[in-house]
């Protein structure tokens, strides 16, 4: 065995160890933070806002890391549910009154069944308090995040001032990571047309910005390859920043990074490496979210198949035109590779085969770089005045009403999506055994040899 695959085994074998151990003090932990024992009762609980608050149609969900229960020492994490217009930050220190309720599970529109305890579990949050009573509110002093989440606000506020709904819940979702506004017929109409994924600040969107930035300073003359790459990662740090550099986003950057790494510096090994990692390094932090948070295991799916896929399905698709700045064949190769590899999760979890998906990503991803690079520089003029963002903010409102139009209609298309029965997980996991196989195969007939520098 080549000296560099024991290297390999030995610093997988010393995760796998390091993993268990963290899995023992998780779980000890975990324990002394629930607030199961509190269920089924009224209570004042008092705490700090931890994390942005969520603010929906009807309710603002404030993530509360609870000090007391009643007047006594408590310690856990809460999810009450407050009246939308409270006004309420990350870091405040506040009281409330309600019952507090252990988290159910429930059932979809496709028939699977949510999971809801496990979603709010990964998150460290293990009651909830559905209709919340404001007895004392005490704003928060300085802290680190507290000025991001602020900028955040700002930024959608400017958003608000100049573009109407649906646009600008659906921007909001692309450059933030919200999708509060959003109602529930429209996530389903993304979800039939394949786009979901563009609805959140994922790694492809970060993924698709860089790539745009890319293309836009491709075309200077004698500009330095470092310098796009400098550029690239430069645009994620804003996105990030932006978005309030939440869990959620930390892992977007990440994966965008690993796929960019991946495609621009021709290095697919080192994206591999760098992407195991990466999930290894998560999963150790928090071991939950293996099995509980679906949004990291799509991620790592969609990455992997973006590594793997991607340029062996480009090979095969020499007829589809490559120009420098509008490459379709890139797009498609992109599109089709990640559909592939995550499929068999997208199935279990969701149960929407979407028919239509492959063409309408390829109509709909060119434009998502124009419309988060229009509607941040909308954003920010606004800062300034709602009359300097008048011309990004009307340019970036109408390609989001073509990214509406089109996924409506392909939703509308008859057999355009077909509900899957629903199966156990262990149908998917060996699924991907083969196609893990598959992948990692073609990826070797295809991978360029790394720069020997």
């Amino acid at each position: 065995m080549k000296t560099r695959h024991v290297w390999y085994a030995g610093l997988v074998m010393c995760a796998v160890l390091f993993a268990l151990a963290r899995w023992d003090i998780f779980e000890h932990f975990e324990a002394k933070r629930s607030l199961a024992g509190y269920a089924d009762r009224a209570a004042v609980v008092a705490g700090t806002v931890a994390g942005d608050p969520d603010r929906r149609a009807t309710s603002l969900r404030v993530t509360l890391k609870v000090a007391t229960i009643n007047g006594q020492a408590a310690s856990g994490n809460l999810l009450a549910m407050l009246p939308r217009e409270t006004e309420v930050g990350y870091g405040d220190q506040i009281e409330v009154r309600g019952v507090i309720e252990l988290p159910e599970a429930f059932e979809t529109e496709s028939g699977r069944v949510f999971d809801y305890p496990g979603y709010l579990r990964v998150r460290g949050i293990s009651v909830v308090m559905q209709r919340t009573v404001l007895r004392e509110h005490e704003p928060a002093g300085m802290t680190l995040l507290g000025p991001l989440f602020a900028l955040k606000h700002s930024f959608e506020h400017s958003l608000e001032q100049t573009m109407g709904e649906p646009e600008v819940s659906l921007l909001e979702g692309m450059l933030l990571g919200e999708r509060g506004g959003l109602s529930q017929d429209l996530l389903q109409v993304f979800v039939i047309a394949g786009l979901i994924h563009i609805v959140v600040l994922s790694g492809s969107n970060i993924a698709l910005v860089a790539e745009g930035i890319f293309r836009l300073l491709g075309a200077v003359p004698r500009l330095p390859r470092r310098a796009l790459y400098v550029a690239g990662f430069l645009a994620i740090v804003c996105f990030a920043l932006m978005a309030g550099g939440g869990a959620a986003t930390v892992r977007a950057v990440i994966m965008g990074s690993i796929a960019i790494l991946a495609r621009y510096l021709r290095r697919p090994q080192a994206a591999l490496r760098a992407l195991a990692v990466a999930s290894i390094t998560m999963i150790i932090w928090n071991p939950l979210v293996l099995w509980l948070d679906t949004g990291f295991i799509l991620s790592v799916l969609a990455t992997f198949g973006l590594i793997t896929l991607a340029p062996y399905v480009e090979t095969k698709l020499i007829r589809l035109p490559a120009w420098k700045t509008f490459n379709i064949r890139s797009i498609v190769a992109t599109t089709l590779a990640v559909e592939v590899f995550i499929l068999p999760a997208l199935l279990y979890t969701s149960g929407v085969l979407s028919f239509v998906s492959v063409p309408i990503n390829a109509s709909v991803l060119p434009l998502v770089p124009l419309v988060m690079f229009f509607g941040f520089v909308a954003g920010v003029l606004g800062f300034l005045h709602p009359l300097l963002a008048f011309v990004p903010a009307v340019l970036a409102q109408f390609l989001l009403q073509l990214i509406l139009w089109i996924a409506e209609t392909a939703a509308r298309l008859p057999f355009a999506s077909v509900l899957v029965v629903p199966f156990p997980w262990w149908i998917a996991a060996l699924v991907y055994v083969p196609l893990t196989a598959w992948a990692i195969s073609v990826y070797r007939r295809s991978a360029s040899p790394e720069p020997t520098n």
